[in-house]
Formats: structure tokens, C-alpha cells, sequence
């Protein structure tokens, strides 16, 4: 079943009655944002908190990792990566290994548990996400598919993101085709 499309595709603009000034669109997307989070939790496979499937997923996608670089990517300090580390190693999905020509270095790298629970946690919201999509008008994945354009360019710091978005709608429609 296809619910009826809650955008105007065609003429891009919000439903009558949707704010778009900053601040009631960010309170709005932020909220969204918590209560998506919250149903994705619902169906995550693992005991692991939001933190530490973060973790996992910076060692797993780009580790082996020193506890610096974990922190970095994490948005961490030191001591806390060591901590978000320790718990991982506790678990059995990271190991920490000696890095290679530092005999004072240590890496962390995940283990294929810690691979295998990523996966599962990925897949699991993954399942959840695709049939919630799949009951959306085409209009409406289109305009789900632009926003992912505008948020992923406003995490990479790039806010001119309404060119971009635009373009990558018109790749999503094309695709769709």
C-alpha cells in the first residue's frame, strides 16, 4: 500500500502550514531525528549503547584505528576512546594489536564478532527503514532522497546544498525511471 505523497514534487515547495524559518524546522528535524533514532533502537540486535556501535563502526569501516584516531573520528577525548575501546574489547569485537614499526603504538581492529554485530545492526534497521520507504509515494521517497543530499552535505560542513540537493533529485528521478 502507497500512502498519498505529502510534498508538491512539482513545484518543490512545503505543504501549506509547514514552517521553514531556521529554528522551528531545526526544533522539528532534531525531534524527528530522536524519534527515528528511538524506533531504530527498537530492532537493534545488540546490547550495545549508540556509542558504541559508533565506535564500532569508525573501527570497522576505517581501522585498524589508534585510540587517537578513534577519539578523533568519535568526537571524543582521549580517555573516553580508551574507555569506548575497553568496553568494545570486553564485548569480543575489537582486539588491540601492536602497530606496526611503533612498538609503543597499539591499533584497535574489530574482530569478526565485532564485524558480525555491525552487520546485524545494519541490516536490522536497514529491514525496518526499507518497509517504512516502500510505503511511500515515489514523490515522497524523491523528496526523502533530496533531504539525505541537504543533511549529508550539512554534515560535511558544505551548507550551499540547494544546487546540490536539486541535482541529486533530478539523478534520484532519473533513476527512477
Amino acid at each position: 500500500m502507497t500512502l498519498p505523497s505529502v510534498v508538491n514534487a512539482a513545484a518543490d515547495q512545503p505543504p501549506t502550514g509547514v514552517a521553514i524559518d531556521p529554528p522551528a524546522l531545526a526544533e522539528r528535524l532534531r525531534m524527528s531525528m530522536i524519534h527515528l533514532s528511538r524506533r531504530l533502537r527498537r530492532h537493534d540486535p545488540s546490547e550495545l549503547s549508540i556509542a558504541q556501535v559508533s565506535g564500532l563502526a569508525s573501527v570497522v569501516h576505517k581501522g585498524p584505528l589508534g585510540i587517537g584516531r578513534l577519539a578523533e573520528l568519535e568526537t571524543l577525548p582521549g580517555s573516553a576512546a580508551t574507555r569506548l575501546a575497553d568496553k568494545l574489547e570486553a564485548a569480543g569485537l575489537v582486539v588491540r594489536q601492536a602497530t606496526p614499526g611503533d612498538r609503543r603504538g597499539v591499533q584497535v581492529v574489530a574482530t569478526p564478532a565485532g564485524v558480525d554485530v555491525l552487520d546485524r545492526y545494519a541490516r536490522a534497521g536497514n529491514e525496518w527503514l526499507a518497509a517504512r520507504l516502500a510505503s511511500l509515494s515515489e514523490a515522497d521517497r524523491i523528496a526523502v532522497a533530496r533531504a539525505i543530499a541537504v543533511l549529508d552535505s550539512m554534515v560535511a560542513g558544505d551548507p550551499g546544498t540547494a544546487t546540490a540537493a536539486r541535482e541529486g533529485s533530478r539523478a534520484t528521478e532519473e533513476l527512477a525511471r
